[in-house]
């Protein structure tokens, strides 16, 4: 424990040399082959699990790995769902006893929900008979419960599909059918996968479909249900067809809202991922000059700080990942890939497997990646034309205040703004200045008032067009 503390006050004060090196190391191989791959606590120890749904001789199983901190994992065994299949999972609290439930989805219309007892075990539930596939779940009408949305046919059986369907949760593993849209335009492939997020910071959340040539955006009203959509077309350089299929939220500019990536699939030519910035009233633009950072065939992109230089990345399975800048752009060169021939877009998640403050991976064939970003060594901060801007932290790492001190500062410079690992927004801070200077206190306190937890935070400042940023490392009071 007190080497670990070390290599993460470390990682606080300075980041991995080389933007494009490899980080991920294969550490583990458990030979599953699974079509959709979920994390969460199960057995309530503090540590990271995951689930996954496969088929086995026509069979649909579900499978828990139980972590053991060290990128290991103990597998309780499969466990038969459906004779004719299983292929999507969500993941979530919906009997709300506080325990990670399993909702599971066949390729038709069918569902099952598997309750956890917070041992990492399941018993089922309940069955129904409608599915919500390539979806999310969360609270989509604030009424403290979880919902999911999804489409409701199966993409790779009806794979013309042009519907979207909310279905909302009561907190008891009962649903009713709360938003329906059918959009009945000439887009083929028009949906087909369902994102959420909070795209217009209005704090209610919004939904991204992925379709023919670009994307559908979704205005949340707050309710379960969605405004009209505004369709958004990709400027693709690459001659042939193309399905945008895949997306992801993230503030990638740094300017405080949400922006989306999007990547498409093999009907590419060659197959790309492209950056379309918020314009800080949830409409988007294309990132300028972005002829797409030209990748692989995928099933997933995802975004998180996976080098802990303060900017977030990009991953796409089958394809690696990306540096970002910080600005929007990125390093262009897909470090390394994240699957193995013959399906290298098989699905992932990111976890702090190793406990050592950065995310590691875990993929559908049960391939365990640890991420190497501290133990490859670091140097000082390089990112931004800095011009006399400087952030340190103290006490870091730190459990119940942290001071960060601005050298530098001025009028113009703003308020501080706190992240997560995975980019997501978490605080921000107001300064108390004088003579160029600024101090700015943090508690780990959410902006909402919640009790953040223990782990890897960046603290942001934007002044003009120089941003830096300091890592600060929170423990457990």
């Amino acid at each position: 424990m007190y080497f670990r503390l070390i290599v993460i006050l470390m990682a606080g004060f300075c980041i991995l040399s080389g933007t494009s090196a490899e980080i991920f190391e294969l550490v583990n191989d458990y030979d599953i082959n699974a079509s959709d791959i979920r994390s969460a606590d199960f057995n309530i120890d503090g540590l990271e699990d995951f689930a996954v749904v496969e088929n086995i001789a026509g069979d649909g199983y579900y499978e828990v790995f139980l972590s053991n901190g060290d990128c290991s994992f103990t597998r309780p065994g499969a466990v038969l769902v459906d004779t004719a299949g299983v292929i999507q999972l969500l993941i979530g609290d919906f009997i709300e006893d506080g325990n990670a439930d399993l909702l599971i989805m066949n390729s038709d219309r069918d569902t099952w929900l598997y309750a956890g007892d917070g041992d990492g075990y399941f018993s089922e539930a309940a069955t129904y008979s409608w599915a919500v596939h390539n979806g999310c779940a969360a609270d989509l009408n604030n009424d403290g419960h979880l919902d999911v949305a999804g489409v409701p046919i199966d993409l790779w059986v009806y794979p013309y599909g042009d519907t979207v369907l909310v279905m909302l949760g009561d907190g008891t593993g009962g649903f009713t059918e709360g938003w329906v849209y059918g959009d009945g335009s000439e887009y083929y492939c028009s949906c087909q996968f369902v994102y959420l997020g909070d795209l217009d910071i209005d704090t209610i959340l919004d939904m991204c479909v992925p379709c023919y040539a670009g994307f559908m955006v979704f205005q949340g009203v707050g309710d379960g249900t969605f405004s009209d959509p505004e369709h958004y077309v990709v400027n693709f350089p690459p001659p042939g067809s193309v399905c945008q299929q895949y997306c992801t939220f993230g503030d990638f500019d740094e300017d405080g809202y949400n922006d989306i990536a999007i990547t498409g699939d093999a009907s590419m030519d060659p197959p790309s991922t492209y950056i379309f910035l918020n314009q800080q009233d949830g409409t988007f633009v294309q990132e300028p000059y972005d002829d797409g950072y030209f990748g692989a065939e995928t099933e997933q992109i995802a975004t998180a700080d996976l080098d802990l230089n303060g900017h977030l990345d990009l991953s796409v399975a089958g394809g690696g990942s990306i540096s970002g800048y910080g600005d929007g752009t990125f390093n262009g060169e897909w470090s390394e890939y994240l699957s193995y021939y013959p399906y290298p877009w098989r699905k992932f998640v990111f976890m702090d497997i190793d406990l050592d403050g950065d995310l590691d991976l875990a993929d559908g064939y049960g391939k365990i990646f640890s991420n190497t970003t501290i133990t490859q060594g670091c140097e000082e901060e390089t990112s931004g034309p800095f011009t006399g801007l400087y952030l340190s932290a103290s006490p870091n790492p730190f459990s119940t205040c942290v001071n960060i001190e601005v050298t530098g500062y001025s009028d113009d410079s703003g308020n501080l703004q706190i992240f997560d690992l995975s980019g997501r927004f978490v605080n921000e801070l107001e300064p108390v200045t004088g003579d160029g200077e600024a101090v700015f206190m943090w508690d780990g306190i959410s902006s909402g008032g919640s009790d953040l937890p223990s782990g890897i935070y960046t603290a942001r400042l934007n002044s003009g067009i120089n941003t830096t940023s300091v890592t600060l490392l929170k423990l457990s009071n």
